[in-house]
């Protein structure tokens, strides 16, 4: 395990020293600087995250329109914007490196 373990932390590293993960942190830092934004930013994500968990009863689509309707504006702000593009980059940037172990480890 501690082999495991170490490989872990250069893999954290080099995740932290990535272009995606500086550019997230970039904008987080941005947003953290206006502390009313970043509240409204993260009941966006905590809203969002909650309408992708729902399963369709017929009206998912409905409220996922109104969601977005609701929240136009602030998804537009242009820092809103670039955080949350670059908070989508981090997630599929990580969630491939999960694909690769799974698939390296051959886990079914």
């Amino acid at each position: 395990m501690v082999e495991v373990e170490n490989e872990l932390f250069s893999l954290v590293e080099a995740v932290k020293h990535s272009t995606t993960f500086k550019e997230y942190d970039r904008w987080r830092r941005i947003l953290k600087a206006d502390p009313e934004l970043f509240a409204k930013v993260n009941k966006y994500r905590a809203e969002n995250y909650r309408l992708q968990c729902l399963e369709d009863d017929g009206t998912l689509q409905d409220k996922i329109e109104k969601f977005a309707e609701d929240n136009r504006e602030l998804s537009e702000e242009p820092r809103v914007h670039a955080f949350l593009e670059s908070e989508v980059a981090l997630c599929r940037m990580l969630q491939e490196i999960t694909l690769r172990v799974v698939r390296g480890i051959d886990f079914e």
